[in-house]
């Protein structure tokens, strides 16, 4: 039993191996924390509780502020080199359900986040190299399979692109605020 043991922990780690070998250097990561507003980062905790629903880390605002309408979700979604790379979720407003940032945190602070993003419905990163996608479903019913809107942010550019056309990346800031 010792010696399967082994062999499957020697198996996991392989594995483990291989799919960051074939991501090009970038891992993708499940953060847990005990709400969805909150993720840890490795250089601290990210969190969305701040003073109308802003972005804290470690307990501080951040350079430029970033805040959500309703409620601002964060998650740790990889890592590439220096920078982990979290996925931000503004929630509420009239009928939006959600739009989406990302941004990159690294030892020496946060990066300029990207604008927020999306069609108003529920997306899940896929990471592949250095390019992070979210598929877009359109709203009109549930067996729709074609997305309504493809973005792809470029981790090694910063670009962000919109069903292929590059958009503006860089948040514009309301007041000093990057507002979801």
């Amino acid at each position: 039993m010792c010696r399967d043991l082994k062999k499957s922990r020697f198996m996991h780690l392989s594995i483990a191996a291989l799919s960051f070998l074939t991501m090009g250097g970038v891992s993708l990561t499940l953060a847990s924390a005990d709400s969805p507003r909150e993720a840890q980062t490795r250089y601290g905790l990210a969190s969305g509780t701040g003073p109308l629903n802003t972005l804290l880390i470690n307990g501080q605002p951040t350079t430029p502020k970033i805040a959500g309408n309703s409620a601002l979700f964060v998650q740790k979604i990889a890592e590439s080199g220096d920078t982990d790379v979290v996925l931000l979720t503004s929630v509420g407003g009239q009928a939006c359900d959600a739009q989406y940032s990302i941004l990159p945190v690294t030892p020496n602070g946060i990066k300029t986040p990207t604008l927020f993003f999306g069609n108003c419905s529920t997306a899940k990163p896929s990471i592949f190299g250095s390019k992070i996608t979210l598929k877009f479903p359109r709203n009109i019913g549930k067996y729709v399979t074609t997305p309504a809107e493809v973005d792809v942010y470029d981790l090694t550019t910063g670009i962000l692109t919109k069903n292929g056309k590059t958009i503006p990346a860089a948040c514009k800031l309301d007041d000093g605020v990057c507002q979801g």
